[in-house]
């Protein structure tokens, strides 16, 4: 009985994540990131993260739980979560750093073929979050962002654009795409009675 309430609780934990209102936040805060650094305000890299997570429950309450209702996990998933979330989170934190670092420091490496790709480093290192949401969350979903992530890198470095603007349209892509699951899920989710 406690393997069929440990199996029906992962299944539940999967799709609890198939709204794509993290993905639009993902998305959001990409695109958001790759406009501040267009903008000459790379602060903008710390400040959209720290504006995005606050509205994460509110927005999750209005829109996804009047469709869904409230989910409660166990103890032992909700403990298994934050840790996953704390490494995560620590991860993000120092492959940002270093991505700032070595675009910053790109003139002191040495000329080489692959240096050319340093624009789309911090692309690239969004793409490894991207894979560690994917594991995170169960959902493949942000496998193809982290290809998308990739393939907007090496080709936007190839063309010489700047980080920001790599990151910019990484973005946009993956909220054309993070906007349709959600509006796809909102069409065939109508709120619900809570009680």
């Amino acid at each position: 009985m406690l393997d069929n309430m440990n199996l029906l609780e992962r299944k539940v934990f999967q799709h609890y994540w198939n709204d794509g209102l993290l993905d639009v936040f993902a998305a959001i805060g990409i695109f958001l990131i790759g406009v501040s650094w267009l903008r000459d305000f790379p602060v903008g890299a710390a400040i959209v993260p720290a504006l995005l997570v606050p509205f994460w429950n509110p927005v999750r309450r209005r829109v996804i739980e009047p469709r869904l209702g409230l989910v409660e996990f166990t103890e032992a998933r909700d403990h298994q979560n934050r840790r996953m979330l704390q490494w995560v989170m620590y991860i993000g934190i120092a492959v940002l750093i270093l991505g700032i670092e070595l675009y910053f420091f790109r003139d002191a490496l040495p000329a080489q073929p692959t240096v050319a790709l340093i624009a789309g480093l911090p692309a690239f290192l969004l793409a490894l979050l991207a894979i560690l949401t994917a594991a995170l969350v169960g959902s493949p979903r942000f496998i193809a962002y982290a290809l998308i992530l990739v393939l907007t890198g090496v080709s936007g470095a190839l063309l010489d654009w700047t980080p920001g603007l790599i990151l910019a349209v990484a973005g946009g892509i993956m909220l054309v795409i993070a906007g349709s699951l959600l509006f796809r899920f909102l069409r065939l989710n109508e709120p619900g009675e809570t009680e």
